[in-house]
């Protein structure tokens, strides 16, 4: 034990120095307690500490610990319980360590932990995935998080204020004034699960309480099992597919020094952390509520994979998919199936559910199959930050690389694995994904036509991202494509006005002889001139000369560069549906008609 409590952290790796390893290939590269560095501002370098237990993977919860005044961060990551949490539930442990032994100027605090919050996002030497980042303060620390979570909800998809002080008269009433990014929305209005221990139930933790039991449409108090358990209030129903209202609000009448234990610990973590997700959504992120995916009946596969560098096929490597048949399947006769391409920095665990693609998978009834992108070995600078792309898998559609697979390889495998173990139907076979998955999705009609009846792309407006394609793009298969851009997206503003955007819609159209052309619309103004609008969503729609839509270009508004299961829905009810093609003759169907090019 005494060995236990005198942990030293360990220097970070340098970058240069990590290696792929193909029979393990997703693995968290390091484990075990590490010094971090965090660049806060010009001439502000603030400690950290990760802890990585041994066998983890990719993306796994973080968990951002506060350590109180005058604590050793290790000894009190074992006595808060964490550690063993940790280890026991593959959690990721960020940290945060006061300055001198104590926790100092509140506002000097904050932009530590913004600072801090955003370059682990950045996957500083560990795959973290910011949907899932919580934070817990105890003692002179936890009036600080709950200012900074209050401030940037965002960051967090959840907060425990363990020693809290409450909240004032002045702070509540500037956050009820002050607009995040999502235009008419406030602060106070943004969802946040929060676990509070206090003493006493004092005027400003009432104020505190009451804060976010209107953030987070609680409903009455839940009676309370037995005297001295905490006070739980459970959101009304309500919400739609794209945000949840799940977030509990938790009061605890204790001192911070009671809530320090693996008991106490995990309990916090069950009641107000576990399944609750903030994903990319808008501005201010959406929260949503997912159960275990193994619980839910996703299935895990894996085998070595050629990845085409060498002829002889040594360069193989253990690629990962999950596949999800739900309950709702009728698997007693062929099922149609979708390929889900996670974004580059997420992983095939978690695509499902934040695409919305399970929901709409359960809710239809058909087969959905989420694949792990390769891993480029290569030194990445961003955020004052050297790291390595290794903890930030991606789609490489182009050549196979030295220690870079092809991907579009792992789809032929893929493909042939699919229609051997499963009763799927091959003439209604789908792809789509976000950001890197998106432009898979736009690879795979190009380079694989005939494997797919439609695909839909989002947040995704070009293919290649590695290399050149070997091959140009196969143009004897007609190939639908149903593509989403969000208009907040900074990574592609401009929606479907910008040269690559055009690029795209000209090649289409170009190859089916659609109309009426990228020129025949304009972009991004607010639906002046389109096919159609339907609540947020901008369409423009091209057609061949029999009036088959080939092409649907969707401009969501406010959405940030995400993904949502209402664009999930409508490419499946709109889109997918709509479409069938031969699996021998390659022919393709819209609504049961066979689908001609006229030039």
């Amino acid at each position: 034990m005494e060995d236990i409590l005198k942990m030293r952290a360990q220097a970070l790796p340098d970058p240069e120095s990590l290696t792929i390893d193909p029979e393990h290939y997703y693995r968290q590269v390091i484990c075990g307690y590490y010094q971090f560095d965090c660049a806060v501002k010009e001439n502000v370098t603030r400690s950290a500490k990760f802890y990585i237990p041994e066998n983890t993977v990719f993306n796994q919860p973080t968990i951002f610990v506060a350590v109180p005044d005058g604590e050793d961060s290790w000894e009190f990551l074992v006595k808060s319980g964490w550690k063993q949490m940790a280890d026991e539930k593959s959690l990721s442990i960020v940290v945060m360590e006061p300055e001198n032994g104590a926790w100092g100027d509140e506002e000097a605090e904050i932009e530590y932990i913004t600072a801090l919050n955003e370059d682990v996002s950045f996957r500083p030497f560990f795959c973290a995935f910011p949907s899932n980042f919580y934070g817990v303060a105890y003692g002179a620390a936890a009036d600080i998080l709950a200012k900074q979570t209050r401030r940037f909800p965002k960051c967090w998809a959840g907060a425990a204020i363990l020693g809290s002080r409450g909240m004032t008269k002045e702070e509540k009433e500037w956050l009820e004034e002050k607009p995040t990014k999502v235009p008419g929305v406030t602060c106070s209005q943004v969802q946040m699960p929060v676990w509070i221990a206090a003493p006493e139930r004092s005027e400003t933790v009432e104020r505190e309480l009451s804060y976010y039991r209107t953030a987070n449409h609680s409903g009455e108090e839940c009676a309370c099992p037995a005297d001295g358990a905490p006070a739980v209030w459970l959101p009304k129903k309500g919400g739609t597919v794209d945000e949840h209202w799940c977030a509990k609000v938790v009061f605890d009448r204790k001192s911070w020094e009671d809530c320090v234990g693996y008991s106490y610990s995990a309990a916090l973590y069950e009641e107000v952390f576990r399944g609750v997700y903030r994903y990319p959504g808008n501005g201010n992120g959406a929260l949503r509520y997912n159960q275990d995916i193994r619980a839910r009946g996703f299935e895990k596969f894996s085998a070595k994979v050629a990845g085409g560098f060498y002829e002889d096929g040594r360069d193989s490597y253990r690629r990962e998919w999950w596949v999800y048949v739900p309950e709702t399947a009728d698997t007693s006769k062929p099922m149609p199936a979708v390929f889900v391409f996670h974004g580059a920095g997420g992983s095939c665990d978690e695509i499902a559910d934040r695409s919305g693609w399970a929901y709409v998978a359960e809710k239809y009834g058909f087969l959905i199959l989420c694949p792990g992108a390769s891993v480029p070995n290569r030194v990445r600078h961003v955020s004052n930050m050297v790291t390595n792309e290794m903890l930030r898998s991606m789609w490489n559609t182009g050549n196979p690389q030295k220690e870079r697979p092809a991907d579009m390889l792992f789809i032929d495998y893929l493909y042939q694995w699919l229609t051997a173990h499963y009763n799927v139907d091959k003439s209604r076979i789908y792809a789509s994904g976000q950001s890197s998955g998106g432009m898979m999705s736009w690879a795979c009609a190009a380079y694989r036509p005939d494997y797919f009846a439609a695909t839909a792309p989002v947040s995704a407006k070009c293919i290649d991202i590695e290399s050149e394609h070997p091959n140009p793009p196969v143009d004897g298969s007609i190939i639908p494509v149903m593509t989403n851009l969000g208009l907040e997206d900074n990574m592609f503003k401009g929606g479907y006005g910008t040269p690559d955007a055009k690029f795209l819609v000209d090649h289409w159209c170009g190859r089916f002889h659609l109309e009426p052309g990228w020129e025949g619309y304009t972009y991004d103004d607010g639906g002046q001139n389109c096919s159609f609008q339907d609540g947020l969503f901008t369409n423009y729609i091209f057609r061949t000369k029999a009036g088959v839509p080939l092409l649907r270009c969707v401009e969501a508004a406010t959405k940030a560069h995400a993904i949502w299961p209402s664009e999930c829905e409508m490419a499946w009810t709109e889109w997918f549906t709509k479409f069938s093609k031969d699996p021998e003759t390659k022919e393709l169907y819209y609504e049961g008609k066979k689908v001609e090019i006229e030039a």
